[in-house]
C-alpha cells in the first residue's frame, strides 16, 4: 500500500508498477479498476489540476472526477458490457472556473482489467483561438471599411482574411467566397492575370523577401488594371504576415482631378490622356489575345525647345499645326493619346512591325514635309519609339514602357529618328509562337494543329509491349512539328495546360479503346501537368473520361513529375488519392533528377517510378552514374515500387536496366520511336504475330 499523501493507491495485481509510470506522466492521469469501476490510482498532476485530495478521488465511482454527460454514458456502456474507448473535448469545472480539456479513456490489458484516463488542458489554446477569432472579426470589419481590395496572408502564404472589394476586383467565384480555400483563391488569382508566369515570379520574389514593401501594377483578363501595394504585417516587433492592397487604376483615372482631365480627355486636343489611353491599350490587348491579331503602340515626342520657343499666339498656332499634322498622318482606326506637353501615343490595330515602322517614318518626316510654316521653320525634331504585341509585352503598361524606352534610345542619337523595341531573336520568335499557340487552342483543338504520338514500353521479362505512352505534339504552320519542350512553357504562360491535358487524355483513351477492339491489349500512359493537378475537379474529369469511353481505370497510368506536385501540393495530393482509389496507376516521372523526390514517394500512392533518360546517358560505361542509378533503384524497390526506365537507346543500356537493375519495363529508341497511331498499329500487329507464333494461337 502506497501512502495516501503520495497521491497513489496500491494498484491491483494486473497493474503492479503502474504507480511508477503513471506518476511519470506529465499531465493529469488516473486508473479505473474494471472490476468495480472505481478510481484506484491517481497521479499528483491530476490531484493538483482537480484541486482535490487523495481521499476525494480514490475509491470513487469512475464518473466522479469527470461528471460530464458524455463520461457518464461511456462508463454506463462499459458496465453494460459494451467495451470501447473515448477521445473528445469537454468542459471541466475547476476551482478556478471552467476549463477546456481533451480527455482520453483507453483500456489496458486484453481483456481490459483497467482503464487509463488522461487529460490535456487546452484552455490556453481555446482562449488563444477565441482571441484570434475576435481579432479576425475586428480585422474583417476594418477591411470592409476600406475602398481598396485587401488580402492578408501569414508568413507561410496562407490566407488569413480578405474583404469583399478584393473579391469583386478579382471576380472570385461564389465557391471561393463560401469556403475560401487558400490554394483555390491564390490559383484563381494567378490564372486571372494577363501574364501568369511574370505574376507568379513577382509573387515568389515578394514571398522570398519577408520585409520588402513595394508598388506595381497587375493587368487582369477581365480588363481591369490594378495597382498592387504590399507591405509586411508586424506584431510585437516581428513580421507575422503580409498585407496586399489592390486599387483599380481605371477608376482612379476616371475620377482624376480636373487638371488631368475629368473626362479622361486632354483639354487642348480632346484626345485621351495617359490614363485613358492606357485603358484603351489594355482593352486592345485583350481583343488581340482573343483574335490573335498583333498590335503596335508608338510614342511620339516633339522637340519642346523648338516647338515652344515662340511666344503667345505663335506658340498656340504651333500646337494647332502640330495637332493637325498628327491627325493628317495618323489615319483611323488608329487612336491617338496625349501623354504630356509634347509627347503623344498612337495605337495601331491590327499592325505588326512593318506597319509600325512605316508610320514611324512618316511621323519623323513631319517637320521636313512641305506644310505648316511654323513647323517647317522651327527646326523641329521628331523622335518615335515603338513596341509590338506580343513580341514586346503582354499587357498595355508593359508595351507602353517598352515604347518609351525605345523613344529614349531614339533621342540618344541626337537627330530625328525612330526606334522599335526589339528583344532577342528568340524572344521575337517566342512571342509569335505564343500567338499561334493561343490561336490553335482557341480553335478548340479540333484542327490538325495538335496531335498525339505514341511510344511503346516493353516488358523486360518477355519483350512484349507493356504500355503505350501518349505524347503531345504541335504541328506549327511555320516551324513544323514541335516537341513539348518548345511549346509547353508557352502553354503554361498562357494558362493553356489544362485544356491541352484534357484534350490529350480524351484522344489517348479513344485511341486505346480502338486498339482494344482490334485485339491489342496494353496499358495507356498519359502525362499530367501541375496546372491540371491543382484543379479540384481533376480526378472527377479523369473518371468521367474513362466512364464515357469504357476504358478501365487499372489500364491507365498517369506520369507525374515532382515539378507538377510542387505547383499545389495540397490539391495534388487530394486528386492523386482520389485517382488511386479509382484504380489509376500513378508513376513518378523523371525519377532521380530532384533531391526531394523521396519525400513524395512517402506521401503519394505511386505504383512505380520512371528513371529519367538523362541518368541513363552515361551508363553503363561510367561507374559513378551507374552506382547512382543502382542506388535509386534499390530505394524505390525497398518502398515496394516498380522501376521503369526511359531513354534506352542501345543494347548495352537495355541489358543494364533489365539484367543489372531489374527494371520491370523500358522504353526508348532501341525499341521504338514515338510514332503516329497508324505507324503504331504496324508495331502492334507485328508483335501480335510474334506472340501468336510463340504461343501457337491466331493473332492479328
Amino acid at each position: 500500500m502506497i501512502p495516501h499523501e503520495a497521491g497513489l493507491l496500491a494498484a491491483p495485481a494486473l497493474l503492479l508498477g503502474a504507480d511508477q509510470w503513471l506518476e511519470g506522466l506529465e499531465g493529469p492521469a488516473w486508473l479505473v479498476d474494471a472490476s468495480d469501476w472505481t478510481v484506484r490510482l491517481v497521479n499528483r498532476p491530476a490531484l493538483a489540476w482537480l484541486g482535490l485530495g487523495p481521499e476525494q478521488c480514490l475509491g470513487q465511482p469512475a464518473e466522479t472526477l469527470l461528471p460530464g454527460l458524455e463520461d457518464q454514458v461511456f462508463w454506463a456502456e462499459l458496465r453494460a458490457g459494451h467495451p470501447g474507448q473515448l477521445a473528445s473535448d469537454t468542459e471541466v469545472s475547476r476551482p478556478q472556473g471552467l476549463a477546456q480539456v481533451h480527455r482520453r479513456i483507453v483500456p489496458l490489458g486484453e481483456p481490459a482489467r483497467a482503464y487509463l484516463v488522461t487529460l490535456q488542458d487546452r484552455s490556453h489554446e481555446a482562449r488563444a483561438a477565441s482571441e484570434r477569432e475576435t481579432l479576425l472579426a475586428e480585422l474583417r470589419a476594418t477591411l470592409e471599411s476600406t475602398a481598396d481590395g485587401i488580402l492578408v496572408l501569414d508568413t507561410a502564404g496562407r490566407i488569413r482574411a480578405f474583404n469583399r472589394r478584393f473579391a469583386q476586383l478579382w471576380d472570385l467565384p461564389e465557391a471561393a467566397l463560401a469556403e475560401p480555400a487558400d490554394a483555390t483563391v491564390l490559383d484563381w488569382m494567378r490564372r486571372s492575370v494577363l501574364q501568369p508566369d511574370a505574376y507568379q515570379q513577382r509573387v515568389d520574389e515578394i514571398n522570398a523577401q519577408l520585409l520588402v514593401s513595394g508598388t506595381d501594377t497587375v493587368a487582369l483578363l477581365n480588363g481591369r488594371l490594378l495597382e498592387r501595394y504590399t507591405q509586411p504585417q508586424w506584431s510585437q516587433g516581428r513580421p507575422i504576415g503580409r498585407v496586399y492592397s489592390f486599387r483599380e487604376l481605371a477608376r482612379s483615372r476616371a475620377t482624376a482631378p480636373a487638371s488631368a482631365g475629368a473626362s479622361g480627355l486632354d483639354g487642348s486636343t480632346c484626345w485621351p490622356n495617359r490614363h485613358r489611353f492606357l485603358e484603351a491599350l489594355d482593352e486592345a490587348v485583350l481583343q488581340a489575345r482573343d483574335d490573335g491579331q498583333p498590335l503596335a503602340v508608338l510614342v511620339v515626342e516633339f522637340d519642346r525647345h523648338a516647338l515652344f520657343a515662340a511666344e503667345g499666339s505663335a506658340r498656340a498656332r504651333g500646337m494647332d499645326e502640330l495637332v493637325e499634322a498628327l491627325r493628317a498622318t495618323v489615319r483611323e482606326p488608329a487612336q491617338i493619346g496625349r501623354l504630356g506637353a509634347s509627347r503623344f501615343a498612337v495605337l495601331l490595330r491590327p499592325a505588326g512591325e512593318s506597319a509600325a515602322e512605316a508610320l514611324a517614318r512618316r511621323l519623323v518626316q513631319l517637320a521636313t514635309r512641305p506644310g505648316p510654316a511654323l513647323l517647317a521653320t522651327a527646326g523641329l525634331k521628331v523622335h518615335v519609339g515603338g513596341a509590338v504585341y506580343p513580341q514586346a509585352g503582354w499587357c498595355g503598361e508593359e508595351l507602353l514602357q517598352h515604347a518609351e524606352k525605345a523613344l529614349q534610345r531614339a533621342r540618344g542619337a541626337g537627330v530625328a529618328g525612330w526606334e522599335l523595341h526589339r528583344g532577342s531573336t528568340e524572344q521575337v520568335h517566342e512571342g509569335r509562337r505564343q500567338q499561334r499557340l493561343e490561336q490553335a487552342v482557341r480553335e478548340g483543338l479540333s484542327s490538325a494543329a495538335f496531335r498525339l504520338q505514341f511510344q511503346a514500353r516493353f516488358a523486360s521479362a518477355t519483350g512484349e509491349i507493356q504500355a503505350m505512352e501518349a505524347l503531345l505534339r504541335w504541328q506549327d504552320p511555320q516551324e513544323g512539328l514541335m516537341l513539348p519542350p518548345r511549346f509547353m512553357p508557352l502553354a503554361e504562360r498562357a494558362g493553356l495546360m489544362r485544356a491541352l491535358d484534357d484534350w490529350a487524355l480524351e484522344q489517348a483513351v479513344q485511341q486505346a479503346v480502338a486498339w482494344e477492339r482490334k485485339g491489342w491489349h496494353q496499358a495507356l500512359t498519359v502525362n499530367v501537368s501541375g496546372e491540371t493537378l491543382a484543379e479540384p475537379a481533376c480526378a472527377r474529369r479523369v473518371a468521367a473520361v474513362l466512364a464515357h469511353a469504357g476504358w478501365p481505370a487499372r489500364q491507365l497510368e498517369l506520369d507525374i513529375t515532382e515539378a507538377a506536385l510542387r505547383r499545389d501540393p495540397e490539391a495534388a495530393l487530394s486528386n492523386l488519392d482520389a485517382l488511386h482509389r479509382l484504380g489509376v496507376r500513378l508513376v513518378l516521372d523523371d525519377w532521380g533528377l530532384d533531391d526531394c523526390a523521396l519525400g513524395w514517394l512517402r506521401r503519394v500512392p505511386f505504383t512505380a517510378v520512371k528513371i529519367d533518360r538523362r541518368l541513363l546517358r552515361a551508363v553503363p560505361d561510367h561507374g559513378a552514374e551507374a552506382d547512382l542509378v543502382r542506388g535509386l533503384t534499390q530505394v524505390a524497390r525497398a518502398m515496394g515500387l516498380q522501376v521503369l526506365a526511359e531513354g534506352v537507346e542501345h543494347e548495352a543500356q537495355r541489358r543494364f536496366v533489365t539484367d543489372t537493375l531489374g527494371c520491370q519495363g523500358w522504353q526508348g529508341l532501341l525499341g521504338s520511336a514515338a510514332l503516329d497511331p497508324r505507324a503504331c498499329e504496324r508495331v502492334l500487329a507485328r508483335q501480335a504475330r510474334q506472340v501468336a507464333a510463340l504461343t501457337g494461337t491466331d493473332g492479328r
